[in-house]
């Protein structure tokens, strides 16, 4: 079909010619002005901020010069140069009317000998100054930094002046006054709507000409006082309150205070934000005559653009060609496209909706088939990864802990004969303990990576849970704080189950903490033990247990609750709702693996804002509880019998041959079982073997430890492991008779454990005759303070704890204490404080301060009184109490 001439105005142009003309310069004109005015205002601002700072560091001076002028004046006093100190005290009486601010006298030792704040003749206080010494040598007046004044106490200023008499420093003679005193004065020159805050040397504030009784005294904004760099100048911050503030700052000539200068960037902006409200009036005028004018455009393209856009939807149903009557180029050509568009489509629009719905239905079968294809390979993959990840995590936490505890070993076994063979520092000392703490960290954390991987050594006996928890009363309370309330519920009648006691408490402990956590550390914990039965239709519901009878243990709170999608991952390892640095994330997936270890099962109801009830469900056993006591947690010394040490790593065996000669044994080692057995056979006295699990050659340690016992019968044996395989444990379950020390071990446990194995073991005597002293241990941190507390009661006290100086007067007034241990920052009242009370009670005391600080200026020594640098151990511990 023929297409007609485009002839006439293109519409593009008409359209870039009214944006370019009326929309461009004015944006171009508006920016420039914008800019140059916020420039004008803030150079204006600036000017007139290091002005405001530098009259009102002229006026601190001037108030400060009229000081030392007086000082200067009265020391050259006849009163006091002949010392007659009363005489002197009611001349500065006067003074101090005429300046409004007290004067003090003192004698270079810092004894204060008048004070116009007292009454002469009263006792006055003992205020020594750290610039003393460099006010007498330097014979100059000082300004004092902010202080807390010992009569007024209050924040307080001062100028100190020495005074010679003879050419020979005699006294210290000072003004002070309160900080309100300069908040009277700058509040003068504070122009309406700025404040200024004065700081002295050390970033603390002398006031504030806005809130001064709220700043006086505290430190300044640290990131505000890096920025005031040099004697005077302006920058852009946040004052103490966190607003915008531009700041101009100077310094004061003679007490190089900071005197700054603050105007809010709100009050800056306000003329800025005038101006621009007077930009967009103006603009919305020039938007009605831009208005006008696009209406006269629009007039050129409405009617064609009307008629091609009804047409549009026609496409494909015109006989003949579009009718719309232009003189646009641009839609001459559009109507002439849209119209042999429209012809072809006729033709073809059959032919193509047939093809369209074929090739609809033929994807839709595909996008279902591929769904279920997609959703049963997810399934699988999903149940194949989680398997493969939990058999793969097993397989590796075996290997690993070998490895890791054998390094454990040797760093904590060289550790300790360093410790013992080296006279260290304070400091060394607090590394080693770091260092030893570490060990304990790192051999917590492969156990629970054992636990996980259900391959520790357990060893279950008849065990009463309810008896086992009610044991546990202390321990909880102590590691989950005093302002969580714990309630345990044990059942009547409570069947036994044949469960590891250790781990039964460890996985309590867990759910605890656990539940302080997600409680925040204040709430309602809910420990239950009973009876329960799961049948088959339970069973059915869950494919990881078996149905017979059970000892369940529920463990409820009251915190935060989990959704469903956190439930389904909780027993996962190393995942953790915990902040960054607050959890490891083994701490759920330990108890999910000894429980299963154990033959049993784990059941989580949450709610999310109602809490949590974590169920351990063990099986029931149907023999008597065993009865056994504990082992003695004493220090406990050697003995002279020859010990077999078979280890086949070399710094191991070395680390333990070091420990064992240190305890006073007779050594003998080999590197093998091979060797092992070739000693044995030697015919060579021995009385204890004591070798490692896993070990290489062809002779495993489980067969060394039969042969030997063949030739030796009176021999005992002793193994030792980080990861026990299956040569003495089976089913997750030590062998009956064997005797296992897990690593790392420390030297006592190792010197314990041989006293225990050995059968003519004897345990040394402890000295008890300070079994009826009581110590009055006051700790707010329950972590330090049950720490501390056994601590000291391995040292043979008795411990009665407080975590609150309120709760220890209480203990004081009721009972007899033979010494005090207190923290010096408790929450409701200085340690320093609480020992004078209890002292009131108990006047002949000894107190032990413990602090992180190793010098307290404000302790005063004496033979009665002790200062105890954190960290601390057992042995600082027994020097102080001693």
């Amino acid at each position: 079909m023929l297409r007609s001439v485009a002839t006439g105005l293109p519409t593009r142009v008409v359209i870039i010619a009214f944006f370019a003309v009326i929309v461009l310069p004015g944006t171009i004109f508006a920016s420039v002005l914008i800019s140059r005015f916020a420039q004008a205002e803030r150079s204006r601002f600036q000017q007139e901020a290091r002005e405001v700072a530098s009259t009102a560091a002229s006026v601190v001076d001037q108030h400060i010069r009229g000081w030392q002028a007086t000082l200067q004046t009265l020391g050259t006093s006849e009163n006091l140069r002949s010392g007659n100190l009363e005489a002197f005290y009611r001349q500065a009486l006067a003074v101090k009317t005429f300046i409004g601010a007290d004067i003090g006298l003192r004698d270079l030792d810092g004894q204060q000998l008048v004070n116009t704040r007292q009454v002469f003749g009263r006792p006055l206080p003992l205020t020594p100054m750290g610039v003393d010494r460099q006010i007498i040598s330097s014979q100059k007046p000082y300004v004092a930094d902010v202080f807390t004044g010992a009569i007024a106490n209050a924040p307080l200023v001062a100028v100190v002046v020495p005074v010679s008499i003879g050419g020979v420093p005699r006294y210290l003679l000072h003004v002070s006054a309160e900080t309100k005193l300069f908040y009277d004065v700058i509040r003068t020159v504070t122009p309406p709507g700025w404040f200024v805050a004065v700081g002295d040397r050390a970033g603390v504030y002398v006031t504030r000409s806005e809130q001064h009784e709220a700043f006086t005294g505290r430190p300044g904004v640290p990131a505000f006082l890096k920025k005031a760099v040099g004697r005077e100048g302006t920058f852009v911050g946040q004052s103490a309150l966190g607003e915008d503030v531009l700041v101009g700052y100077a310094r004061s000539e003679l007490s190089d205070w900071l005197i700054a200068a603050n105007i809010r960037q709100s009050v800056i902006e306000r003329p800025l934000r005038e101006a621009l409200q007077a930009l967009v009036a103006g603009g919305a005028m020039a938007l009605l005559v831009a208005s006008a004018l696009a209406l006269l455009l629009w007039r050129l393209i409405e009617t064609p653009l009307k008629a091609l856009t009804a047409a549009s939807s026609r496409l494909g149903q015109f006989s003949s060609p579009i009718a719309a009557p232009t003189r646009l180029r641009e839609f001459v050509a559009l109507r002439d496209a849209m119209s042999e568009a429209s012809s072809k489509l006729s033709a073809n629009s059959a032919e193509l909706e047939g093809r369209i719905q074929a090739r609809t239905a033929e994807l839709e079968r595909a996008n279902e088939r591929l769904k279920q294809e997609g959703e049963e390979r997810l399934r699988v993959e999903s149940m194949l990864a989680q398997s493969q990840k939990m058999e793969a995590v097993g397989n590796l936490t075996g290997g690993v802990a070998h490895d890791f505890n054998n390094l454990l070993q040797v760093v904590s076994g060289n550790l300790e004969l360093l410790g013992r063979e080296m006279d260290l520092s304070e400091k060394g000392r607090g590394r080693l303990a770091n260092a030893m703490s570490g060990v304990a960290r790192g051999s917590q954390l492969a156990s629970q990576l054992l636990a996980f991987g259900r391959r520790q050594a357990l060893a279950p006996k008849p065990i009463n849970v309810g008896r086992l928890i009610r044991g546990m009363d202390d321990l909880l309370r102590r590691s989950i704080g005093e302002a969580i309330e714990v309630e345990t519920v044990i059942a009547g009648g409570l069947w036994n189950t044949f469960a590891d006691p250790t781990n039964v408490e460890n996985c309590i402990l867990n759910l605890a903490i656990n539940a302080r956590d997600a409680m925040g550390g204040s709430g309602r914990l809910t420990i239950e033990a009973g009876n329960a039965f799961l049948d088959d239709a339970y069973v059915a519901r869950h494919a990881d247990v078996t149905a017979g009878q059970y000892v369940v243990v529920s463990v409820t709170d009251t915190g935060s609750g989990m959704t469903p999608e956190i439930m389904s991952k909780v027993f996962e390892p190393f995942f953790s709702t915990k902040p960054m640095g607050k959890g490891t994330g083994l701490g759920l997936s330990m108890v999910y693996g000894f429980v299963k270890q154990s033959g049993g099962h784990v059941k989580i109801y949450s709610e999310v804002g109602l809490g949590t009830t974590i169920k351990i469900y063990l099986p029931r056993s149907m023999s008597a509880e065993e009865n056994s006591a504990p082992d003695d947690a004493r220090p406990i010394v050697g003995g002279n019998e020859t010990v077999l040490v078979v280890e086949d790593d070399d710094a191991v065996r070395e680390t333990v041959i070091g420990l064992l000669t240190e305890l006073g044994y007779n050594v003998l080692k080999a590197s093998d079982a091979q060797g092992a057995l070739s000693i044995v056979e030697s015919g060579v006295a021995i009385d204890l073997l004591f070798t490692d699990v896993v070990m290489p050659g062809p002779l495993k340690s489980a067969d060394l430890a039969r042969q030997a016992k063949l030739r030796l019968p009176k021999l005992t044996v002793l193994f030792t492991s980080g990861y026990t395989e299956n040569s003495i444990v089976h089913g997750g379950r030590l062998d009956d008779g064997v005797n296992l020390l897990s690593k790392p071990y420390t030297r006592e446990a190792l010197a314990r454990r041989i006293r225990h194995v050995l059968p003519e073991a004897t345990s040394p005597e402890v000295d008890d005759r300070r079994a009826s002293e009581t110590v009055l241990l006051v700790e707010d941190d329950a972590l330090i303070r049950m720490d501390t507390a056994s601590l000291i009661e391995s040292l043979g006290f008795v411990v009665v704890e407080a975590a609150t100086a309120d709760e220890a007067l209480g203990i004081a007034r009721t009972r007899a204490i033979d010494r005090l241990v207190t923290d010096i920052g408790l929450p409701d009242m200085d340690g320093m404080e609480l020992a004078r009370r209890v002292r009131e009670l108990h006047p002949q005391l000894p107190v032990v301060f413990a602090t992180g600080r190793h010098e307290v200026l404000e302790v005063e020594m004496d033979s009665r009184t002790r200062l105890l640098p954190k960290p601390y151990g057992a042995g600082d511990l027994a020097r102080v109490l001693a």
